[in-house]
């Protein structure tokens, strides 16, 4: 386990950043991480890449998966489907705190008049209530998302965990390329035009770039749970 008051982020970083993405896994959850690491997956639209990625190296690494309660049905069906397939023994998930939701979304429809304090609820408190007993934290985002996401690291640090991004630097042609030689299937509504899949309620089929059907009618790109939490607070000081 990595003291963090002596730990040395910039060594760590040029150690190991230069990995591909199959041996950085591998030495963050076998070694560096042992037993203090975990996965966030929405089992979106891209989602089964690191997950297969992430299971070649072990079964049973948790998995967070925050079911917001505004989910498609299709994708809990998915997370089915690729728990069988990938014979993934440790999903974990988790759900917003009902007291938030009578207090704040008594009627289901917060994500209308303050989306940003929607995910909160939803997303943000219940990820960072998941990830109280590791050390570092794996997920699946890419670069070729554009926006916040165009310049982000392989490994980065942020409110006291170890993010691990392997994906970073995959373009879309090796995410496709890769779903299709290893034969994972498909989330079921990227068929319909779906290319980037959250809530139900906030994403739309776009033909433009993979997350422009995300919250679309407004100008926020992004759930909140990869934001510094110093920042965050300033927003919701209260919960």
């Amino acid at each position: 386990m990595i003291k963090y008051n002596n730990f040395d982020f910039q060594n760590f970083y040029k150690k190991y950043s230069n990995l591909n993405s199959e041996k950085l896994l591998r030495i963050m959850i076998k070694d560096i991480f042992y037993k203090k690491i975990a996965v966030t997956s929405s089992f979106g639209a891209e989602s089964a890449v690191i997950l297969h990625l992430v299971s070649r190296v072990s079964k049973n690494i948790p998995i967070i998966f925050l079911n917001t309660e505004k989910l498609f049905p299709e994708t809990l069906k998915y997370l089915n489907t690729i728990r069988k397939k990938l014979n993934l023994t440790n999903i974990k998930i988790f759900k917003p705190n009902q007291d938030h939701l009578k207090k704040y979304d008594p009627n289901g429809k917060l994500h209308k008049t303050n989306p940003n304090l929607c995910c909160h609820i939803r997303k943000v408190i219940p990820l960072r209530v998941s990830m109280k007993n590791y050390d570092a934290w794996i997920n699946g985002r890419k670069r070729f998302h554009g926006s916040n996401r165009s310049k982000l690291k392989k490994i980065e640090m942020i409110n006291g965990l170890i993010k691990i991004n392997p994906l970073s630097d995959w373009p879309l042609n090796k995410i496709k390329n890769y779903m299709t030689s290893n034969n994972l299937p498909e989330h079921p509504i990227v068929a319909e035009g779906y290319k980037s899949i959250g809530c139900q309620p906030c994403t739309s089929k776009t033909k433009d770039s993979i997350r422009d059907g995300r919250w679309s009618d407004s100008l926020k790109s992004e759930c909140g749970i990869h934001v510094n939490e110093k920042e965050d607070k300033k927003y919701f000081p209260t919960i």
